[in-house]
């Protein structure tokens, strides 16, 4: 049985606070086992991969924020705590692809990464603030019950903020029409664009979608959009990945492509699915 979790506060202001909240289930747990795993891995693989690198010490201190920010994005019980975590992911993956800050390729990608995340990331910050405005919650449990209550009264609202959650899960994870910066991600080392773009920050867009069923479930609009952008994102995808002129280019289109089918796959309601297809396929590119 899931295990939803409460450890007071994390931020209060008068009578009303964000909680630190935390939900156990079936879902995050196999997830943060495997992020825990890579991220180990990654470690010890770059203790070797960069030594004597300049920024050695720079990288892992960005490596352990990034982890703690996964952990939070995977482990949160609501929105407010997956919010924080997500924006963790986001800086260390900014930083991370301009950590060759000499070359002027790297910090034109990381630019290109921090534009399309900053406007993509509205769409979490809006969804959670409908939330509140309906049922005074955001977390996952409580959203789940006033969606089971008063479908009909909640559609709306539903619908509103499983549109905005798609655009931030697009920005993340690179779907069509703003995944153009995942190609260009590369430019940092191959140790964090295995963790980032290969195992696991690419696909925290799916997870947003697992995470948010029960919204989808009262939003046929964005279920529909949901399957029409992935599909369309893993045809260009393919189609791209054939004539890239570089391995690690090769890589980058053929997660998008994969990334895509899980869109579609939340978009028919088959979230086991999608979640075992995203564990399989982050060891997988992690791997490659």
């Amino acid at each position: 049985q899931p295990v939803d979790l409460a450890l007071g506060y994390f931020y209060r202001a008068g009578d009303y606070g964000f909680e630190l909240r935390f939900l156990l289930d079936q879902t995050s747990l196999p997830i943060s086992l495997v992020a825990s795993l890579l991220v180990l891995a990654t470690s010890r693989f770059s203790a070797h991969y960069l030594h004597r690198e300049r920024g050695f010490n720079r990288f892992f201190a960005l490596m352990l924020v990034f982890s703690c920010g996964i952990q939070l994005t995977v482990l949160a019980g609501s929105y407010d705590l997956l919010f924080a975590g997500w924006e963790l992911v986001g800086l260390t993956s900014v930083l991370l692809v301009g950590f060759f800050q000499k070359r002027p390729g790297p910090v034109r990608a990381s630019m290109r990464v921090l534009v399309t995340y900053r406007l993509c990331d509205i769409g979490l910050l809006v969804a959670p603030i409908l939330l509140h405005l309906s049922i005074h919650s955001s977390a996952f449990v409580d959203v789940q019950q006033a969606l089971g209550v008063s479908s009909e009264h909640h559609a709306i609202p539903a619908t509103a903020a499983a549109l905005f959650l798609l655009v931030a899960a697009m920005g993340k994870s690179a779907q069509f029409p703003v995944g153009g910066w995942l190609p260009r991600a590369m430019e940092g080392p191959t140790a964090s664009s295995a963790v980032f773009y290969g195992g696991l920050s690419v696909h925290v867009g799916v997870y947003l979608l697992i995470r948010s069923a029960p919204l989808f479930e009262q939003a046929p609009l964005a279920k529909l959009l949901l399957i029409v952008i992935g599909t369309v994102t893993a045809v260009m995808a393919v189609l791209s990945g054939q004539v890239s002129g570089d391995a690690k280019s090769s890589l980058a289109y053929a997660t998008i492509s994969q990334v895509g089918l899980m869109f579609v796959e939340c978009g028919f309601g088959l979230h086991r699915l999608a979640t075992a297809h995203l564990i399989a396929h982050a060891v997988l590119r992690y791997y490659q």
